[in-house]
């Protein structure tokens, strides 16, 4: 039998991929407490769900927006924020699969989007995604990043399971523990969402409702599986006792749009003013017109 040399052998020496974020300095003893909740859903995939109106993109656009402040994550959005967010990065799932395509054509790979074979085209989206997020420019894209998809239909809606965003976001939700990253996606039903490529990597629920006792907050109970330690790990079936997130929309913060321009629009210092919303809470009055 024969044995390779120790001169052919290759070793994955270095720093750990992994770490822990660096917690930005100055914080009151409140945001610290947040930062700690914060981090303890830091990494894996997050489904926001409830009813109309039960303050599921408040949630998500404040634990995106305070990722970046506590934790100076990057952060991509499927949805143009308000100026008061700040900087971000659009998240284009179609332009990041012609850079996958593109990807594919230089190693020589040809054909593959006309192929008929459902599973031969499963295997090359996973196969070209992977490399693309841990080799290509997706590593400097997605590395620690909070990625919040506001609408997940759009991409993992059930009844549509094999379009290729499906297929996409599928095949990210697989890297989250080597890219340190967050995936966030909001729906009113999660029974609409596909259990393959979204639902069974969730390892991060949070259910929405509208609260009747605090004005302008959303009640959310997070509840996480999987969890050990500071890590998480898929198909076990390990759940923490849920606990209650509060977020109030109307309260102000000095520290909302600490990197936002102000040439480039009104900042506001609420949660309510990270985005655009519909409903009737968020909506800023306009006064009447003078007869």
């Amino acid at each position: 039998m024969n044995i390779a040399t120790q001169d052919k052998l290759r070793y994955a020496d270095g720093e750990d991929e992994m770490r822990d974020w660096e917690v930005r300095p100055g914080l009151t003893w409140r945001q610290k407490r947040d930062a700690e909740v914060l981090r303890s859903m830091s990494r894996g995939t997050m489904l926001v769900y409830g009813d109309w109106g039960s303050g599921k993109d408040l949630f998500g656009n404040s634990v995106a927006y305070m990722n970046k402040y506590y934790f100076n994550r990057p952060v991509l959005l499927d949805t143009p924020p308000r100026n008061s967010f700040g900087l971000y990065t659009p998240f284009d799932a179609g332009a990041m699969m012609a850079e996958i395509r593109k990807m594919a054509k230089k190693a020589g790979v040809v054909g593959i989007e006309e192929t008929k074979d459902e599973k031969e085209y499963d295997e090359f989206i996973t196969e070209a995604t992977r490399k693309w997020a841990l080799e290509g420019e997706g590593y400097v894209l997605l590395k620690n990043a909070v990625v919040y998809l506001s609408e997940l239909r759009r991409y993992c809606y059930k009844r549509n399971s094999g379009n290729k965003f499906n297929k996409f976001i599928g095949s990210l939700n697989t890297q989250v523990r080597h890219l340190d990253m967050l995936i966030i996606g909001t729906h009113i039903h999660p029974n609409e969402i596909d259990e393959y490529t979204f639902m069974q990597y969730a390892n991060i629920r949070a259910k929405c409702e509208w609260s009747t006792t605090e004005p302008d907050t959303t009640k959310v109970k997070v509840a996480m599986r999987g969890i050990i330690g500071a890590d998480f790990a898929y198909g076990q079936n390990i759940m923490l006792k849920p606990f209650y997130y509060y977020v109030n929309g109307r309260e102000s913060h000095e520290f909302i749009g600490f990197d936002a321009d102000p040439s480039n629009g009104p900042v506001g210092n609420r949660f309510y003013d990270l985005w655009k919303s519909k409903n009737f809470v968020n909506l800023i009055p306009v006064p009447p017109k003078e007869v």
